[in-house]
């Protein structure tokens, strides 16, 4: 497997997407910072080089059919058009395409479940535990870049100054993650990327969102967006539980 190739081969994919709009350029501009996260995560795991450079094969292709996506639905919502996940399974797949970006069958498991999983909400049971392993990566440093669009604005929600809905708020003071069927407020929207934080594997990734303070940054934003009394307190009260939990993470 030759990386440098692999991304060469993904800037040749993506050139003409780039002139169907800005939010294709997002995304392209999001694969990269995933990938570097996916290396940075995967060294601190003391992987192999190979290993190392497989994972970030993970991070280059995990969002290859956001492109399609756009181009066909003009939306990056699953719900108003179809799962990306699947939709970039069947690009790579489609004539044999992922062997423009590595030829050793021996990790297509790896490269296809670390995308198929990447946007889920639980990596289902029966893969191997190296599977896993990518997996995880890559939920984690997708994760982390999302939370890092939310401070530049480039994901930007619209909360009707509404608090979260008393479900949610249990649930984030409880340290659970958001399912988006949980969400009965405009404010609840909020509530799935800061449940983001009880979904994250490996302390390097806890130490970048310690070190980059993304929870805190969103938190700051919406805070001064919404000024319900009520979801004012709760966003404290969610900032101290992430705080906490992080650092508790980072020791590990």
């Amino acid at each position: 497997m030759n990386l440098e190739n692999a991304k060469q081969e993904f800037l040749q994919y993506t050139d003409p997407y780039r002139k169907v709009g800005e939010r294709c350029v997002l995304k392209i501009n999001h694969t990269f910072r995933v990938e570097a996260l996916c290396k940075q995560i995967a060294k601190s795991l003391s992987l192999s080089k190979k290993e190392i450079e497989v994972a970030e094969l993970c991070g280059l292709l995990h969002d290859i059919g956001r492109f399609e996506q756009w181009k066909k639905y003009q939306t990056f919502e699953d719900s108003k058009s179809e799962d990306h996940a699947e939709l970039g399974i069947q690009i790579l797949n489609t004539k044999d395409y992922y062997k423009k970006y590595f030829t050793e069958e021996s990790i297509y498991d790896i490269v296809m479940n670390s995308i198929r999983y990447h946007n889920k909400f639980k990596i289902k049971e029966g893969l191997t535990e190296k599977e896993k392993v990518f997996c995880n990566i890559v939920r984690d440093a997708d994760k982390i870049d999302i939370l890092y669009l939310y401070t530049t604005d480039d994901i930007k929600l619209d909360l009707k100054n509404e608090p979260f809905s008393d479900q949610v708020y249990e649930n984030l003071i409880h340290k659970k993650e958001i399912l988006k069927e949980n969400l009965k407020t405009k404010g609840d929207i909020l509530s799935v990327a800061l449940g983001f934080a009880f979904d994250i594997n490996y302390p390097e990734s806890f130490r970048i969102l310690k070190e980059k303070d993304y929870f805190n940054r969103v938190i700051d934003i919406y805070k001064e967006r919404n000024q319900n009394e009520k979801m004012q307190k709760q966003l404290e009260e969610i900032r101290k539980t992430i705080e906490n939990y992080i650092e508790e993470k980072v020791k590990c």
